[in-house]
């Protein structure tokens, strides 16, 4: 009798710890905002900080994916004040005009909420 607790819970333990492994593996999969029509992908960085990385494609503009940078920002943050800095995926303004065909990059940015 002992011997089958002892089965069931080592069973439990390690049922639990691969639920979560499995949950902590999601972190960094793309995810996909109904609203907004976009895919990102949202990374925890520290209690205040977190990483953004909004996809681009053919049918979503950058002025999409910057409004959803700030929407998704304040949704992190619950406050104003937080901080948003752009480590890539913003264009100058001639771009567009020599490279007509360019693939637009993702828009990825920090963002820090106010503590």
């Amino acid at each position: 009798m002992k011997n089958l607790m002892l089965k069931a819970f080592l069973i439990l333990v390690s049922t639990l710890f691969y639920g979560c492994a499995a949950i902590k593996s999601q972190d960094n999969q793309l995810q996909w905002d109904f609203d907004h029509q976009v895919q990102f992908r949202e990374v925890k960085l520290d209690d205040n900080s977190y990483e953004i990385e909004v996809v681009a494609n053919n049918n979503t503009h950058f002025e999409m994916l910057a409004t959803f940078l700030l929407r998704r920002s304040m949704e992190i943050c619950q406050a104003y004040g937080f901080t948003v800095t752009i480590l890539k995926g913003v264009e100058s303004v001639n771009d567009r005009l020599g490279l007509p065909n360019m693939i637009m990059p993702s828009l990825s940015a920090k963002v820090v909420c106010p503590h």
